[in-house]
């Protein structure tokens, strides 16, 4: 059996008018096109529908019990188009993001402040997670969009998009020696406690120093803690120095504490967006990854 939308449209409109030419006009169509619709549909169908006369239409027994069904499927099928329309327009949705805890504090919600703004009744779900966890979500489907630092994907599994390169800044206490600087090398740090900010910092920043660097990075004395706020804390009760990127600097200024610029050499990671490959993007995360490509480009030359 092969029936049609145009074919239910053109029985509903006759059974409820009850005149061809009144269901014509609503339709738009010629009478003669709208009786051959009709006539389609009980030939599919099998059985008349509609009984004609020369003064009125009316529902047949079998018209009378096939109806309902119609109106439902008319009906469903409207509300469906309108729904889908609605996610197309952002209208309505729920989207549901994972970032580490450092970013899920600092730039996660100036974004999110923005596309909300743009797009208020998208609901948006943020969880903050372990920068080594970032990317379990979007393997699950629990999250459809990761946001973090570069960290190593599976090219069949997970897509990344570089949003922009940021740059680690020295974070010293406000009365410290460094303070006032405009930039210290990384060598003028070995007599002081440095406190790796996270749990694989060392291993990524090692690659980039000399010999007298990596020595100092991998002394004893080096402190390593899981969380940027932890390292932050740390700093500002004077035990010690860290490193932080650019975005966190809202949270710098919590703590009270200085960025100088760090340097010989330059220490940048990529901030990228993760989402599972060969998946196309929801409207919402696609207008949502619009909107980080936009705070993306306002992001500070370091």
């Amino acid at each position: 059996m092969n029936l049609t939308l145009r074919q239910l449209r053109a029985f509903a409109a006759v059974a409820e008018t009850g005149s061809f030419t009144t269901a014509a006009g609503q339709l738009h169509l010629t009478q003669s096109a709208l009786s051959v619709l009709v006539r389609e549909l009980e030939r599919e169908m099998g059985v008349q529908l509609l009984d004609r006369n020369t003064r009125r239409v009316q529902l047949s027994e079998a018209g009378r019990e096939f109806l309902p069904s119609v109106h439902r499927l008319l009906s469903d099928l409207t509300s469906a188009v309108a729904g889908v329309t609605d996610l197309r327009d952002k209208k309505k949705g729920l989207l549901r993001l994972a970032a580490p805890q450092l970013m899920a504090c600092t730039l996660m919600p100036r974004v999110i402040a923005a596309y909300r703004e743009a797009y208020p009744d998208v609901d948006v779900r943020l969880a903050d997670t372990l920068p080594e966890h970032l990317l379990l979500g979007v393997a699950a489907g629990d999250v459809e969009l990761a946001v973090g630092q570069d960290v190593a994907v599976d090219a069949a599994a997970i897509e990344r998009r570089t949003l922009f390169r940021d740059r680690h800044w020295l974070i010293c206490p406000p009365g410290h020696a460094f303070a006032k600087r405009r930039k210290v090398r990384w060598h003028e740090l070995e007599p002081y406690t440095f406190i790796a900010p996270t749990r694989d910092f060392r291993q990524r920043v090692l690659p980039e120093l000399g010999a007298e660097e990596r020595a100092f990075l991998m002394r004893p004395g080096t402190q390593e803690v899981s969380y940027m706020t932890t390292a932050l804390g740390m700093v500002a009760s004077g035990l010690g120095l860290t490193v932080c990127p650019t975005y966190s600097a809202s949270l710098v200024r919590a703590h009270g504490l200085q960025m100088v610029r760090l340097e010989s050499p330059d220490f940048h990671r990529e901030v990228c967006v993760y989402s599972a490959a060969r998946r196309s993007l929801s409207p919402a995360a696609a207008s949502f990854v619009g909107i980080l490509e936009q705070f993306a480009t306002a992001q500070p030359k370091a």
